[in-house]
């Protein structure tokens, strides 16, 4: 009699066990779609400037790495998600910069060195901008945080064609301000989202 008990509450485990199991990778699967139809539509809208698969693997990478946070439920969600990603790579070449500037001193053009200056306070004034951008966004004032977004998407262009304005010399963050481009167009394209459902 004891075999049997033991053996059918083993089942029940067992049982139980693989519900978590189909629970959790439903929820997972959940997330993966609405990034990928997100991203699919905010491609369509915007294909010249947004990458569908710069899209999808930013943001499920972001996610699979913050465990803490919840997984997304909504486009809400994912705008929320592609600000603080926004805003972490923005202090990342912050960062670097500053290694740049610190670590390099002597060996970094006059022009090169203006530049990067030029370039750190866009990016101090960029991360501002998109703290502005997440308060209006929470606050459900789309047309503040569509202008913030815009406006933060504008500083790693403005940082890159320095460069380009003196021949010989070539930018030590063109991949970076690709990067951070493409970030804050996804934000935007997601916040338009968000706006047109409204």
């Amino acid at each position: 009699m004891k075999s049997s008990t033991s053996s059918s509450s083993g089942l029940v485990i067992n049982f139980l066990l693989i519900l978590i199991f189909i629970i959790q990778f439903s929820n997972g699967s959940n997330y993966i779609n609405l990034i990928t139809k997100s991203c699919k539509e905010a491609s369509e809208t915007d294909p010249k400037n947004l990458s569908y698969g710069f899209c999808v693997n930013s943001l499920i990478e972001s996610i699979s790495k913050n465990h803490s946070s919840p997984q997304p439920n909504s486009i809400e969600d994912l705008v929320v998600i592609v600000i603080k990603l926004t805003k972490s790579n923005g202090t990342n070449i912050i960062s670097k910069i500053s290694r740049l500037l610190r670590n390099n001193n002597h060996l970094v053009d006059p022009y090169v060195r203006a530049c990067l200056k030029d370039c750190f306070d866009l990016y101090e004034d960029s991360l501002s901008t998109l703290e502005d951008a997440a308060a209006a966004f929470r606050s459900k004032d789309f047309y503040t945080a569509l202008t913030k977004l815009s406006a933060a998407s504008d500083d790693p262009t403005t940082c890159e064609d320095q460069f380009k304005e003196k021949k010989g010399v070539s930018s030590p963050l063109t991949k970076d301000n690709q990067v951070y481009y493409q970030l804050n167009i996804i934000a935007l394209a997601f916040t338009q989202m968000c706006n047109h459902h409204v």
